[in-house]
């Protein structure tokens, strides 16, 4: 008998599925690399791009690697990392677009190497960046998945510092839920985490700034905690510390910067 019935049609979905997600909708497959480079070229290529700040043109690099050889897990990784930043600045369905790019790559990440801790800490990242465009609702269900994948990082890998910052901004929002959010918690989560609150999130972040001290975004947030806290003098040491820092730890280095001056900003009227 012809066996017609075993190709795309017939093929299980579990396997289609898994092909959708290694091969993103926006990834077209080629059977050789361009320019005759290697995989290895491309990554580098991208990541002297990423460097200097040319998110798209370092995006594209990954993206050259992925229509060649779609499970490549460090171009999966790179570009949602890449992805991730750009949907920061980006607006309305942009914004929308690369966010979830972001998260369809980190996914794919995560399902080729399920034991590496940095599959796991992009998809927390992308998850959170895009739990920020969301509504309340979605946000909080969102919230549960950022908190699994960071678990499983940071027990594969405690000594991530991008993780822990991550962790941190989960405890911030989590604890700043207002009366309404909270309710929202109960149906959504079952309750708000009992585990969640400011001081873990300054705790967070000075493990974050303990295992990357240069890395400017982890000062910022580490200022902007310390705000919500009134802990004027501890904030405004960090925000100058995230001014001083070479502008060298993430392409968004300028902008988080300029954040903190204007932080600072506010901190010394208040007098």
């Amino acid at each position: 008998m012809p066996m017609r019935w075993f190709w795309p049609g017939w093929l299980p979905s579990v396997v289609l599925i898994s092909l959708r997600v290694l091969a993103p909708r926006h990834v077209t497959t080629v059977a050789e690399p361009p320019s005759g480079l290697t995989a290895e070229q491309l990554l580098a290529q991208g990541d002297r791009r990423y460097a200097e700040a040319k998110l798209d043109e370092a995006r594209e690099a990954y993206l050259a690697v992925l229509r060649w050889k779609p499970g490549h897990f460090g171009a999966l990784t790179r570009v949602a990392r890449t992805e991730s930043d750009m949907g920061e600045d980006a607006k309305g369905e942009e914004q929308k677009r690369l966010i979830e790019a972001a998260v369809e790559h980190s996914r794919a990440a995560v399902q080729a190497a399920p034991e590496s801790a940095q599959g796991h800490v992009w998809l927390a990242v992308a998850l959170g960046r895009q739990a920020f465009k969301e509504g309340p609702k979605r946000r909080l269900a969102l919230s549960r998945e950022i908190k699994s994948e960071l678990d499983r990082e940071l027990a594969i890998d405690p000594l991530i510092g991008r993780a822990y910052h991550v962790g941190a901004i989960w405890n911030r929002k989590i604890a700043s839920l207002n009366a309404i959010e909270r309710m929202m918690a109960n149906t959504v989560l079952g309750g708000v985490p009992k585990d969640a609150s400011m001081e873990n999130a300054v705790h967070d972040l000075e493990k974050a700034i303990e295992l990357e001290p240069h890395y400017v975004n982890h000062h910022l947030e580490l200022g902007r905690t310390l705000v919500q806290l009134k802990r004027y003098a501890e904030a405004q040491r960090e925000l100058e510390k995230a001014v001083s820092l070479p502008p060298t730890s993430n392409p968004r280095d300028p902008k988080l910067q300029a954040e903190a001056r204007e932080l600072l900003t506010k901190i010394a009227k208040r007098g």
